[in-house]
């Protein structure tokens, strides 16, 4: 009895490193493609958000030529399964650790292509370049469902760059449900 006491507890023991080693292994995958005191970006949070638009402007690289900024950004939920419905936003909080001040990053967003119905430009990506925020600020980036056409299934993924190195990468994958 002992033995298959001292047993379930070495293995729950081992379990246990286990996936705290899985989570320390995506944290440094996850939050840092270069070198830890290189540029890089620390993710905080990933998800479904709640977002309140602020305004819209140019984003040239784009389906749809435009971008949103958003303000009383809240997560809703931890999953990188995102159901694709009208109104959604879904992304991620990060840092940016190691850039000097005054530095700008670009984010590229690639996803399934996109065509919209009016233009008729067709994209499977989109590009848009910003200020780096200053060493730790957290800052969020995102994307939210707001037409028809943008409803697509499939591997969503965002990455930073840095003088053209990706320095952090998120990716999600969007499913639609059927009716």
């Amino acid at each position: 009895m002992r033995k298959i006491i001292h047993h379930v507890l070495v293995r729950r023991i081992l379990i246990t490193g286990l996936v705290a080693a899985a989570a320390a292994a995506w944290t440094v995958t996850g939050a840092q493609a270069g070198s830890s005191t290189g540029p890089r970006a620390e993710f905080t949070e990933f998800g479904i958000f709640k977002t309140t638009r602020v305004k819209d402007v140019p984003q040239p690289v784009s389906v749809s030529g435009r971008m949103s900024l958003v303000a009383n950004i809240k997560l809703l939920k931890s999953t990188r399964l995102i159901v694709g419905q009208l109104g959604r936003s879904f992304g991620f909080r990060y840092r940016l650790r190691g850039l000097p001040p005054g530095a700008r990053v670009s984010i590229r967003t690639m996803h399934p292509k996109l065509t919209h119905p009016v233009t008729g430009k067709a994209m499977t990506y989109s590009l848009r370049s910003r200020p780096a925020s200053p060493n730790g600020i957290l800052t969020y980036t995102g994307y939210t469902f707001d037409h028809r056409y943008e409803l697509a299934e499939g591997i969503w993924k965002f990455q930073i760059i840095y003088r053209g190195k990706v320095i952090g990468e998120q990716s999600f994958k969007v499913v639609l449900l059927m009716n």
